[in-house]
């Protein structure tokens, strides 16, 4: 039964009307393969051992009742159908690109590219000077403002650098309500107008809060041009609570194990945008960004090697 699943998720003749059929054969696929359902009875067995026959039934109960109301909102957003007509879309805009892109250019320009709100001191003496640092030096940096009204641009006029590059939004995003969703997509607006804005060869995404390692750009650029990837990414230091770190980084790449400050990715990709409506899916939005880049086919590679710091975000609770 296992192959026959198999057989038919990798057919080649896909049509709309068989979309929903060949997502549920992919996920019985999953639950009868043998490494899930070992590690599905390993965990249940030891959460029957330690904890009893009643925490297991609760949290299988609340698992699936996650599950369930996730798959229900993206039913409702039609996340499925979107997943797969962008996917084969994007396939196709990737070879096309590929055609005319230069993974081997030699001393090519890096454009940093920062999305930032009413957050000027923290840009200008934590996460600017991490950038400016680097002992790869041909970069530009293009910082957007979210619609800021503090004193981000006054105080970025100080430094006197000609690859400093600021745009102020003249109105800001339009972002949902709810603090959790409004976190998943926070800053996707600006985010998209430094893609705009940009004229890099290779693309550093970087919150305006957080920073590189000094050898961050050098590091994965080479890692890049060496391997022949279109993307990579490293290992971040996260703050997770105050004073207290961890390692987030690994291959593949998953949600919740590749951060945005750590990957660098070619220009030729720049037709992937983040996804404003990412938060009707229950992803963030770089995420997003990097899983449509894994399904299209883009060439990634992981180096274990810190490029960065991730900071306890304040935006998670909507500020």
């Amino acid at each position: 039964m296992e192959e026959v699943f198999r057989s038919h998720i990798k057919g080649k003749t896909f049509s709309p009307g068989s979309f929903w059929k060949k997502k549920n054969l992919k996920f019985l696929n999953s639950i009868f393969n043998p490494k899930n359902m070992t590690s599905l009875v390993t965990r249940g067995w030891k959460i029957v051992r330690n904890e009893g026959i009643k925490k297991f039934l609760k949290k299988g109960l609340s698992y699936s009742l996650t599950c369930s109301k996730m798959t229900c909102k993206r039913l409702k957003h039609g996340y499925y159908l979107k997943n797969w007509t962008e996917k084969r879309k994007n396939r196709e805009l990737l070879e096309k690109a590929r055609k005319e892109a230069n993974i081997k250019k030699k001393n090519p320009l890096v454009s940093v590219c920062i999305a930032t709100y009413n957050r000027g001191r923290i840009l200008v003496e934590r996460t600017l000077p991490s950038v400016l640092n680097q002992t790869y030096q041909n970069f530009e940096i293009i910082i957007v403002g979210d619609h800021c009204t503090d004193e981000t641009e006054r105080l970025l006029k100080d430094f006197d650098d000609e690859r400093i590059k600021f745009y102020n939004l003249p109105k800001r995003g339009d972002y949902p309500e709810n603090p959790y969703d409004r976190w998943l997509v926070a800053g996707v607006v600006p985010r998209n107008k430094c893609l705009e804005l940009c004229s890099g060869d290779w693309i550093a995404p970087l919150d305006d809060d957080d920073e590189f390692t000094e050898d961050h750009i050098e590091t994965l650029l080479n890692f890049a041009i060496n391997g022949d990837y279109e993307m990579v990414y490293g290992v971040v230091e996260m703050e997770v609570e105050p004073g207290k770190w961890i390692h987030v980084g690994s291959y593949p790449p998953e949600c919740g194990k590749i951060c945005h400050l750590s990957v660098l990715y070619h220009s030729s990709l720049k037709f992937f945008k983040y996804d404003i409506n990412s938060w009707k899916y229950g992803e963030p939005a770089d995420w997003n960004l990097w899983r449509r880049m894994k399904e299209a086919g883009v060439r990634i590679g992981f180096i274990n090697r810190v490029v960065g710091k991730h900071y306890l975000e304040r935006t998670r609770l909507g500020v």
